[in-house]
């Protein structure tokens, strides 16, 4: 089926524009899926996972916006929403930001201290709101679908492995005990605002 597809239109392009050998090779890296035929209904590029550290650095400024570096939780929850609307047109696909809820984490202890989630659990539960439902909303630079958003979760092996080196611009090191809370704190919201609205994304890989 696939072949028949893809023999007609696209093989012979490939062929009158750089051979007939690479023709056949499109056709075989198809049918063993090393391309996805769907990469081919966008110019733009599929997927793509993110560093957020020019954002701590630079705001918005690098990528055309006026917002400078956030300081506190609320700047970086909104600073992240256009951020991720910014990247997230440039890609026809999935944009992973997986630093999402470790600056989270950062900007909240220095917002609130180390115990946020016991003195501000609310604020911390209406930015996480602010975030997810906006980011599930339509988008018209995608077509007008909602941005295609992942984020991960670490146990301390993988966080060590990911971030045992990590500083933040001010120097200091994150703490895998807050983030473990935090990200504990955000799956039992999540799961009860799904029972709420159906939010498809983030996308969380564990």
């Amino acid at each position: 089926y696939i072949k028949s597809c893809y023999d007609s239109f696209e093989k012979s392009k490939i062929k009158e524009l750089f051979g007939e050998e690479l023709s056949n090779e499109y056709i075989r890296q198809i049918e063993d899926h090393e391309i996805y035929v769907h990469d081919e209904t966008s110019l733009k590029p599929y997927c793509v996972s993110v560093s957020m550290y020019p954002l701590l650095l630079d705001g918005l400024t690098k990528l055309g916006g006026e917002s400078k570096a956030p300081k506190h939780l609320a700047s970086y929850c909104g600073s992240f929403v256009n951020f991720l609307f910014s990247v997230s047109s440039q890609f026809a696909g999935a944009v992973a930001t997986v630093e999402f809820l470790l600056y989270f984490d950062y900007f909240a202890k220095k917002d609130y201290g180390d115990n946020y989630l016991e003195t501000h659990g609310d604020i911390v539960k209406n930015e996480l709101q602010h975030v997810i439902y906006a980011i599930n909303q339509p988008a018209a630079a995608r077509g007008y679908q909602s941005v295609f958003w992942n984020i991960s979760l670490y146990d301390r092996p993988y966080f060590d492995s990911m971030f045992g080196t990590f500083i933040f611009p001010d120097s200091s090191a994150p703490k895998y005990d807050t983030l473990d809370k935090l990200q504990k704190f955000f799956m039992a919201f999540f799961n009860k605002e799904r029972e709420k609205a159906v939010l498809t994304f983030p996308v969380v890989t564990v």
